[in-house]
């Protein structure tokens, strides 16, 4: 049975081929070309897919949408047959053609970048976006220019070039980072994932051999709060940091990456780190991996951690925390929570506490009235885990 199925697109393509319907007899409206080209692409036939998008392409009669998604997929069968430059040039072709909508856009990113953010961001983001070719490249390979800053640095500070392949659909974003970094929440010493992504809705189609690059089981993981929305990831043995600067660039991200430990965060939210930047700590090292945890829960396992009892407020029943950290102080694991989800501790008094008792308040940094509480200050309790 095995060989049966794999033969089968062999026979598809001699059936065709026999009917005299095969993509490369460029008969049919245009339609019926378009579906010739896609069908020839899907069974391998590169050649008969070149000759069907480059017909479409160059028709006057077909839609103006239709040459423009014809020059896109054109780009990348030539591409697919190592024709570097003319699939650089079909992809300007493609750009500046008038019939480039939208969805001819999305598709063309997804074929530069591999990566397209979700609907409701594309709606305002599509007509900024750009193709420009590829500093130093001399393959001609095109880039897509995100709009708005994006992240500088990104493959210098992780050089993992390792070839990677996905095939999600508008996945949550927070999920896919914490995911590609960690790689099932692998820690750096191998052990097994805590939590498959391919548990995860829409994750279905993760690769199950998926191991991290391991620059990046290196690093300890925060992602902020405000990292939201979802993306769509098509890659075929893209390097590792090329597709990460895409992912972050796509959706306005950036990071921040210091003493092995990566912040991502969208580009406004990154200076949030400052608030803890320099301090030290006195306090026991810890473990924490989390995967869309609930940041009340995650808060409320940290009320050992000091002599002075600590509650947080109970609007903290959200999600969601995504995290790894590996063998760090305790104190300093609360803080950079805190910076990730814009939260702050004060000092309050309980009316039914003892007289001189002082009771930790954590709660969003709006509504913070008086001086945040700084963890290096505060003495740990003489225990060994919080």
């Amino acid at each position: 049975m095995k060989n049966t199925l794999s033969a089968l697109p062999l026979v598809l393509l001699s059936a065709l081929q026999v009917t005299g319907t095969v993509p490369s007899a460029m008969a049919g409206t245009p339609d019926e070309l378009m579906t010739k080209g896609k069908l020839a692409a899907d069974l391998g036939d590169q050649r008969g897919a070149e000759q069907a998008f480059a017909q479409l392409a160059a028709d006057a009669a077909t839609p103006e949408s239709a040459r423009a998604e014809a020059l896109v997929r054109l780009a990348v069968v030539q591409r697919a047959l190592g024709k570097a430059q003319p699939s650089a040039a079909t992809f300007q072709k493609a750009m500046q053609s008038p019939g480039r909508g939208a969805q001819v856009t999305r598709l063309l990113t997804l074929a530069v970048a591999g990566v397209a953010p979700d609907r409701t961001r594309w709606a305002s983001e599509w007509p900024k976006v750009r193709l420009a070719a590829r500093s130093g490249s001399p393959d001609s390979h095109p880039t897509i220019v995100w709009p708005g800053p994006g992240p500088q640095g990104v493959r210098e500070a992780i050089p993992a070039t390792d070839p990677v392949t996905f095939d999600l659909e508008d996945v949550l974003m927070s999920s896919f980072l914490n995911s590609l970094i960690t790689g099932g929440n692998r820690m750096p010493d191998g052990s097994p994932p805590r939590l498959s992504p391919r548990q995860l809705p829409g994750f279905a189609n993760w690769p199950e051999s998926y191991v991290s690059p391991k620059a990046a089981q290196a690093l300890d993981l925060v992602i902020h709060g405000g990292v939201q929305g979802r993306v769509t990831v098509k890659t075929s043995n893209m390097a590792w940091n090329e597709l990460f600067e895409n992912v972050l660039a796509s959706n306005g991200l950036g990071i921040v990456l210091e003493k092995k430990l990566i912040f991502i965060a969208r580009i406004e939210d990154l200076g949030a780190i400052e608030r803890i930047r320099g301090r030290a700590y006195d306090s026991w090292p810890i473990d924490l991996a989390f995967y869309h945890a609930n940041l009340f829960d995650v808060l409320s396992m940290f009320r050992g951690i000091t002599d002075h009892p600590f509650v947080p407020d109970a609007d903290l029943q959200a999600c969601c925390v995504n995290l790894r950290f590996t063998k760090r102080l305790a104190f300093e694991c609360l803080d950079l929570i805190l910076v990730a989800h814009d939260l702050a501790i004060t000092r309050i008094e309980l009316p039914d506490a003892k007289p001189g008792t002082t009771t930790l308040r954590i709660s969003k940094l709006a509504d913070v009235k008086g001086e945040p509480v700084d963890l290096s200050t505060l003495p740990p309790t003489p225990r060994s885990n919080p």
